[in-house]
């Protein structure tokens, strides 16, 4: 069967309403934001409109829908790490941020020092462990709806959840949160 049948758009309103709920679940827990995970889902639906629009149409909508989304989520996670980045260094070189670490309880600080370099470490996983890893521990996913998501082998996501895993722990083994010398 022709997944062109019909116009464009009747194709695009009949994928979109089909996928959409699996789509925004796929954004959101990577990015975990909804607002953000709604940008990621809109622009994962502007890419098939492009692709239909050009006459190309995905032979499988629904897994070709779910990579777009992991990438475009990843995409998405990247640019906003990097502005953050960007946004502390500029309020460090004011001087801002020393006032606020000092401002805040040590837990808080500890745990914010945690998330940015695990954050750091999830940038430098391949794209394809990073995928696995954050739809299986953020997203909540068993990792067999990984491997239909993204359109892989079980065994492959299992090694890939793994070795992801192993390469957190290690780029993680080194903190140890400041103890307070009161």
């Amino acid at each position: 069967m022709n997944a062109m049948a019909g116009s464009p758009r009747a194709t695009f309103e009949r994928v979109e309403a089909e996928h959409r709920s699996a789509v925004l679940r796929i954004c959101r827990s990577i990015l975990r934001d909804d607002h953000l995970g709604a940008d990621a889902a809109q622009e994962t639906f502007l890419r098939l409109w492009t692709r239909l629009d050009e006459g190309r149409a995905p032979e499988l909508f629904g897994a070709w829908l779910r990579r777009v989304a992991v990438s475009t989520s990843l995409d998405l996670a990247r640019r906003r790490r990097t502005r953050d980045d960007v946004a502390d260094a500029q309020l460090h070189e004011a001087g801002a941020t020393d006032v606020e670490e000092r401002a805040l309880p040590d837990d808080l600080a500890a745990r914010a020092e945690l998330e940015r370099r695990f954050g750091a470490a999830l940038d430098t996983l391949p794209e394809g462990q990073r995928a696995v890893f954050l739809l299986r521990h953020s997203g909540g996913m068993k990792l067999r709806q990984v491997a239909e998501v993204l359109g892989v082998a079980l065994p492959t996501v299992k090694t890939q959840f793994a070795r992801a895993c192993l390469k957190l722990q290690a780029a993680l083994s080194t903190y140890r949160p400041t103890e307070d010398p009161r």
